[in-house]
């Protein structure tokens, strides 16, 4: 039950509790008065807390935000727009680790960073799975191998690509079919006793949720991903995208199964996270962007 107060003698009528809802659960209908609880609305609420975080006088009071649970934004903790292009731009994917093993609370301070990413409706539906044992991350890279290994093989015969079609649809088919030479090379050095899918990484964080959600499942756990990605660079941690494991996660659920994940929910997301080996000094540059202006 969502209940949503204002404090009339706190109040100074500024409207900002109003012009931030989503919702519309608050109402000023006046400039220059105390804004409105739409009851009607309120149980609608997402619960995003935009209410309490806008208002600088303490006005609002929301049951899901109680004392201790909304804190100030450090202003001079928050980087200048250049800070954070040196930090997008010097981010590489990095697939060489030490094995020195990273610190639960190093993981934690990660997937803090993955929380705060942004989600549908404030769902906030990604939920992390930590690998670190060493044989249950070997048995993730072997069903991984064999699930793209088996992936690869349909793109060989027209039952193969049409079945692939059906399910993919005709572009990701393509897709899928363009990989398949990369895929089949990763299989064979696979199964020659070195890792290529996590690449000896000590960390596999998956980023999973309730596969109800369809679509917006994945993108809230790939926009926590990316979070938790920024956050590793930041700490000095090396990190990649493992799509291979996200892939052979789509059609075959022994990984899920492997993790204990529950039956209805899926892997969105996978980062491969450790030490790195390498140190990069430079960034090179990228293609500009493909901008078209309306």
């Amino acid at each position: 039950m969502i209940e949503i107060a204002i404090d009339t003698d706190v109040c100074k009528k500024d409207g900002l509790c109003a012009m931030s809802c989503p919702r519309g659960i608050l109402e000023q209908e006046e400039k220059g008065t105390v804004p409105k609880v739409i009851d009607a609305f309120l149980q609608k609420c997402f619960r995003c807390g935009h209410c309490v975080a806008v208002c600088p006088h303490g006005a609002i009071s929301h049951n899901v935000f109680p004392e201790g649970t909304v804190s100030p934004i450090r202003s001079d903790y928050v980087p200048s727009y250049d800070q954070v292009l040196e930090l997008v731009r010097s981010r590489r994917s990095k697939r060489s680790f030490k094995q020195t093993p990273v610190e639960r609370d190093v993981i934690e301070k990660v997937l803090d960073a993955a929380r705060f990413a942004p989600s549908g409706h404030n769902e906030q539906s990604t939920e992390f799975v930590v690998v670190q044992d060493k044989k249950i991350l070997k048995e993730i890279s072997d069903l991984t191998a064999e699930g793209i290994g088996k992936l690869a093989g349909y793109t060989r015969n027209p039952i193969g690509r049409f079945m692939m079609r059906r399910a993919m649809g005709r572009r990701g088919a393509a897709y899928v079919t363009e990989l398949a030479p990369e895929m089949e090379g990763l299989v064979t050095l696979h199964k020659s006793g070195t890792d290529w899918i996590l690449r000896e990484a000590p960390v596999l964080v998956l980023f999973c949720a309730d596969s109800a959600g369809g679509t917006s499942m994945s993108i809230n756990a790939n926009l926590a991903l990316q979070n938790g990605a920024l956050a590793a660079e930041a700490y000095g941690l090396g990190c990649f995208y493992v799509y291979f494991v996200v892939l052979a996660s789509e059609r075959d659920d022994r990984i899920a199964r492997l993790v204990s994940l529950p039956e209805t929910h899926a892997i969105y997301g996978a980062l491969a996270i450790g030490y790195p080996r390498l140190t990069y000094k430079k960034w090179p540059e990228r293609n500009p962007a493909k901008v078209t202006w309306v």
